[in-house]
């Protein structure tokens, strides 16, 4: 079943890929179709066994609308892909089903189109937690709660080269300010480039940072602002969530939303389990390779890496320590020089675990600067109320923008935003 939005094309193109998970992509919709006007379409593409979501689109009677069914079991990228084919606005971008976005995105985007700017970036002061979310060390004591840290409404002009060493730097542990359909909105020109260059949207094991990676080496001009323009979910059945829990690590072939053929194309720099640290560090690897710049792979982090996983998944340390010679010597680095730098990560991460580990239990008695609402019962009540938080304070994105009018590569800001 398809619904089709019309035929004029759009400026932005909100897509929301899911599968079997009508519960938290039903708020989604609702909030994004909260974006006002006609430049926007929403994209739903889903993948589900049952038919539940498609029986509430055929309620929604709204043009903007564009949903898609497919019943044949895919992996997340090429659910992804699909949403990303049915997509006709001149800007893109991506939300996970238990996400939302600020209204004011609509904006942002209408100026980037104006200033000729192929991405804009965002810091992303707000989050939420659905009911559902559960922490390993806090229990539900953060459940169904809207953080919004404090933000300045910084505008930057970040060098896509130089982001894309960060990034390899960090071994994907980051993804510094590289352009990004995912929390982020792409020309839908450089979004094109990237498959003409790579085969592909998302040339990695997952989505998110894969299609980051390719789009630092075919964009040339970002913009990134500290203002929360979307508002990352995490539900229970969230891969997110399902790290809070630790949950979230097993085989790699037991995990068949994970594309195959990134399977059977591992890198030996990468421990070959899934988790966070090794999925982000493979799309880093293989995004690379696919767009010609290996040259950069020369930057990966192999000792922070393996700290990482090493101090995050301790079950699995066999796989890491193994894993860890074998991709020194691929590298062509030193074992000593290696090993030091190991033990060094480790040692940090695992101090700056317990601090953060402190700073959330003392959330409520520090008064961080930052809000917290309690009681939010969907992503649509969390966008709700971030709207009205910031509307409480009179902060407008097209307020923090005005001074960057010229687009040059500087930084500016305007008065200083966030939560009181």
């Amino acid at each position: 079943m398809t619904m089709d939005a019309g035929h004029s094309v759009p400026l932005l193109s909100i897509v929301i890929p899911t599968r079997n998970r009508a519960r938290y992509a039903k708020s989604a919709i609702r909030s994004a179709l909260k974006v006002p006007g006609p430049r926007m379409e929403l994209v739903v593409q889903d993948n589900s066994d049952d038919g539940e979501l498609e029986e509430f689109a055929g309620t929604l009677h709204d043009p903007r609308v564009k949903y898609n069914r497919d019943r044949d079991k895919v992996d997340a990228n090429r659910n992804f892909e699909r949403g990303a084919e049915l997509a006709t606005g001149r800007y893109i971008t991506f939300l996970g089903d238990d996400d939302g976005v600020n209204p004011e995105l609509l904006d942002a985007v209408s100026w980037c189109d104006a200033m000729g700017i192929e991405a804009i970036v965002t810091s992303r002061p707000a989050q939420y937690r659905w009911p559902d979310h559960r922490y390993r060390y806090y229990g539900s004591a953060f459940s169904g709660s809207l953080e919004l840290s404090a933000f300045t409404g910084t505008v930057a002009w970040p060098d896509p080269d130089e982001e894309l060493r960060s990034c390899a730097r960090a071994a994907g542990g980051s993804a510094a300010r590289l352009p990004r359909v995912y929390y982020g909105a792409v020309k839908r020109s450089s979004f094109d480039a990237v498959r003409d260059r790579t085969g592909t949207y998302f040339p990695g094991p997952s989505p998110d940072l894969s299609s980051a990676v390719a789009l630092g080496t075919v964009v040339k001009r970002i913009c990134w602002v500290d203002y929360p323009l979307f508002v990352p979910g995490a539900s229970g059945r969230s891969m997110a969530g399902l790290g809070s829990v630790k949950k979230h690590i097993g085989r790699l072939e037991d995990w068949p939303h994970v594309p195959a053929k990134a399977v059977r194309d591992w890198s030996p720099l990468v421990p070959r389990f899934f988790g966070g640290p090794t999925i982000w560090g493979e799309d880093v690897v293989q995004a690379l390779k696919a767009a010609g710049r290996e040259d950069l792979l020369a930057e990966f982090n192999i000792p922070l890496l393996h700290a990482i996983c090493a101090v995050f998944h301790p079950k699995e340390i066999s796989i890491t320590l193994r894993n860890f010679y074998r991709a020194l010597g691929q590298a062509r680095k030193g074992r000593l020089r290696g090993t030091m730098e190991f033990l060094g990560s480790c040692v940090s991460i695992f101090i700056l675990r317990c601090r953060k580990l402190v700073e959330r239990i003392r959330w409520d008695s520090a008064r961080p600067p930052g809000r917290r609402v309690k009681g939010v019962k969907d992503i649509e009540e969390a966008v709700d109320r971030l709207v009205a938080l910031l509307r409480e304070q009179d902060i407008r994105f097209a307020d923090r923008i005005k001074d960057a009018a010229d687009g040059g590569p500087r930084t500016t800001s305007g008065k200083t935003g966030g939560p009181g």
